[in-house]
């Protein structure tokens, strides 16, 4: 029974990593929703919790962090399963997506401050 469990569990975590995403299904308003780290789930913190991103299907986006609005163009790369986001600045930054639903994104972001905690959001459509 013990073997039956632990071929069950390596089975369904290895379709967990295996998640195709396909570019369509990040068209949306996506709104902070919580964080979290190996221990426990986090609220954003108060000047977070207004924050969203919204990726539309032209290839560009619109956003609020901590209060401040940026913009610009945004790449999805589906091998490394990431979005790049470029502002009008020129500035680059990486979000890894570990999951997505057509209600739910969880991923990372490639930054020191941030690496650490995962960024849980949900859709605003």
């Amino acid at each position: 029974m013990n073997k039956l469990l632990l071929v069950f569990l390596a089975l369904v975590s290895t379709n967990a990593t295996a998640q195709k995403i396909d570019q369509q299904d990040l068209y949306q308003t996506w709104v902070i929703d919580k964080y979290s780290d190996d221990e426990a789930y986090y609220a954003p913190p108060k000047k977070e919790l207004q924050d969203y991103i919204s990726l539309k299907p032209d290839g560009t986006f619109v956003a609020v962090s901590e209060g401040r609005n940026s913009s610009g163009s945004w790449i999805f790369n589906a091998n490394g399963k990431y979005v790049e986001l470029i502002d009008h600045k020129g500035e680059k930054e990486k979000f890894y997506i570990h999951w997505l639903s057509n209600m739910s994104m969880v991923g990372t972001y490639d930054t020191d401050e941030y690496r650490i905690w995962e960024v849980h959001y949900v859709s605003a459509n």
